[in-house]
């Protein structure tokens, strides 16, 4: 073999060890920014969602059997009503209003959610000018949401934005 086609090695600078704890510390530090991201991703996509969920659940109040079965199957709504008989009379009293929802969100006078990355608040205006203001959340690791997730379905004459616990997560 000939000297020129042996093979070469080329001297590797010395490895700085402050390059490599630089990136290491960049690294923590992007951390809660991709999480923030995350995060607001979550929060965008829920929104879209927020909707057609408002939606099901307003064709649910439209019979006495429906809305009798979804205040049974979200015991969070027990906090606000007494018993069943005082959800479903609530109900009634307004569900007219809120029978033709349109395919689309109505304009934001009307209509305002808040979504989180794991739910939403929205609140609604009915076709008589009563409120509808609900709180929806789904599971997220470890907390475990009671029921469907309805934790909240209130009527009210004009528009109430509910004070937030900073301890609470979600929307």
């Amino acid at each position: 073999m000939a000297p020129s086609e042996l093979p070469r090695e080329v001297p590797r600078p010395p490895r700085r060890q402050g390059s490599l704890l630089l990136n290491v510390g960049l690294g923590i530090l992007a951390l809660p920014f991709a999480l923030l991201l995350f995060l607001s991703g979550q929060s965008k996509a829920v929104e879209a969602r927020a909707w057609p969920v408002i939606r099901k659940i307003a064709l649910r109040l439209q019979t006495d059997e429906e809305t009798r079965r979804l205040y049974r199957a979200n015991p969070a709504l027990a906090g606000a009503y007494r018993d069943e008989a005082a959800f479903l009379e609530q109900v009634q009293a307004h569900r007219a209003q809120f029978a033709a929802l349109p395919d689309l969100p109505p304009k934001t006078d009307r209509y305002e959610c808040a979504a989180g990355p794991n739910g939403f608040q929205a609140s609604l205006q009915g076709s008589g000018g009563t409120w509808a203001t609900l709180e929806v959340r789904q599971d997220v690791l470890l907390e475990k949401v009671p029921g469907e997730g309805l934790l909240r379905l209130e009527f009210t004459p004009t528009r109430r934005v509910r004070k937030r616990d900073p301890a609470r997560r979600g929307p």
